[in-house]
């Protein structure tokens, strides 16, 4: 019994298990960066489609269906790699001169001086504004909902009382819309959590890639087979994490709400 203690203490204590455990934060990371900027761009967006200039409202419609239209994996891989060669692009039209590009073999970058390495930090973060421009998308056309929900007689109200198109939009239209925006923008925080599994996509080591290669069967040439393909055991384990967010995210979504209704009457919410 005591010899099972110590090999289970040993096996998932050992590096590749504390990686993988660290590696966790990378997907808390690209949720809550990935999310907030969802909000930021939704705002954004659903601000362009109710603007009373026609250019404006075409911004933000094309922005929200074209975007809503393209899968997200696609889209996932896309944007880093073009923001990637967009940037050594850029490089090579300052640092590469002919007789460099000229001696270049490879089909690119032009030249060597231009090659931008990135790391996981680079790719999470490209990764996290990736999640953040497509799901942006879901929640522009939630707050552009949720805006139009808005009595417009509370609107008339703050107008009559003297205050400015800007006053009237951030104090009293984004300040009610809130209300009836957080149910919807719950459902683009879920799907932004389970985005999230795609990190490894952009050769970021993930708690799904770390799964997949500790789960493989494992074989040592000095002790022999340590174990089989368990990899439904490590699956097991980010079913449970992500089950555990989802109902963290419950509780929090619920709380805000509540308190987003403080001093609305009922009639508004």
């Amino acid at each position: 019994m005591s010899d099972d203690i110590a090999f289970w203490l040993d096996y998932l204590t050992n590096g590749k298990h504390l990686t993988w455990y660290a590696s966790f934060q990378f997907t808390i990371f690209a949720a809550l960066f990935g999310g907030t900027l969802a909000v930021v761009f939704g705002l954004i967006g659903a601000t362009l489609k109710n603007s009373p200039f026609w250019p404006l409202r075409l911004i933000g419609s094309t922005y929200s269906s074209i975007v809503r239209g393209v899968p997200d994996v696609l889209f996932f891989l896309f944007f880093p790699l073009a923001f990637e060669q967009a940037v050594e692009w850029f490089l090579a039209t300052q640092v590469c001169s002919p007789e460099a590009i000229a001696l270049q073999s490879a089909a690119w970058p032009p030249c060597k001086e231009a090659n931008w390495f990135l790391g996981t930090p680079e790719y999470l973060i490209l990764a996290s504004v990736s999640l953040g421009i497509v799901y942006g998308a879901f929640a522009t056309n939630v707050i552009h909902g949720a805006m139009r929900a808005v009595p417009k007689g509370q609107l008339e109200a703050a107008r009559a009382y003297g205050m400015s198109l800007a006053q009237v939009m951030w104090r009293v239209h984004i300040r009610q819309m809130w209300v009836y925006a957080l149910p919807g923008l719950s459902n683009v925080w879920m799907l932004i959590v389970k985005a999230t599994s795609l990190l490894s996509l952009l050769q970021i080591a993930d708690i799904v890639l770390w799964a997949d290669r500790l789960g493989a069967p494992n074989f040592l040439p000095t002790v022999g087979l340590v174990h089989e393909d368990w990899r439904w055991r490590y699956y097991l384990v980010l079913f449970v994490f992500y089950i555990l967010v989802t109902l963290v995210s419950e509780k929090a979504f619920g709380a805000l709400m509540n308190r987003a209704g403080r001093g609305i009457l009922n009639e508004a919410r």
